[in-house]
């Protein structure tokens, strides 16, 4: 059966310190016919600033073709009232501009966020969504909060993430299956296989 990807996205361990660890956990087994590739905001961008009127960056060019060539789109962020990391508020920008161009237009996109406390205080829309609404994306939601994300992630010995809590493990799992059904409808494909082994 044919795969579709889906590009996974987080801010640099400094400004996030669980989302690539979330991506890299929910990269591996992977469900039926669906690949999740993990990336980070690349330093060189984050110190770019918002400085998006440069008529062109070869890391900015490059992240954009990754995001056009994936079927659909996961980031991940820490849930906050504020805004974003700067990173990765930076990375959104040279996605979303212009919008003429925007590789996210269109584009299924899932928005986990994690939280350190056990309950996390959250607004209907965070700041990444509403970034995301601006450029035409289409949000695969409500997004998926994962409190306690310290307990809920586990570092294996072998440098390995998996799941410390089943139930936030099934419901990102669900929210990830939703955006690749999203995604596979987009691009013409059959809906996948049962995805009930991706959660044993």
């Amino acid at each position: 059966m044919e795969n579709v990807l889906l590009l996974g996205l987080s801010a640099p361990t400094e400004d996030d310190p669980y989302g690539d660890r979330l991506l890299r956990a929910l990269s591996a087994p992977g469900a039926s016919g669906t690949r999740l590739v993990v990336s980070t905001a690349p330093s060189v961008l984050a110190r770019a600033g918002s400085e998006i009127i440069a008529p062109s960056h070869p890391v900015a060019d490059a992240l954009r073709q990754m995001a056009a060539l994936a079927d659909g789109i996961v980031l991940t962020t820490p849930e906050t009232d504020g805004a974003p990391p700067s990173s990765l508020r930076t990375l959104l920008n040279w996605l979303t501009w212009p919008a003429e161009g925007s590789p996210l237009v269109g584009k299924p996109v899932a928005v986990l966020t994690t939280c350190e406390d056990s309950v996390a205080e959250q607004k209907p829309y965070s700041e990444v969504e509403r970034m995301l609404f601006t450029a035409g994306a289409t949000i695969i939601g409500p997004r998926t909060i994962v409190p306690r994300v310290d307990r809920a992630l586990r570092e294996e010995p072998d440098g390995q993430v998996s799941f410390g809590d089943p139930g936030a493990a099934v419901r990102l799992l669900f929210h990830i299956h939703r955006t690749a059904a999203a995604a596979r409808e987009n691009a013409g494909l059959p809906p996948a296989e049962d995805f009930r082994p991706w959660l044993l």
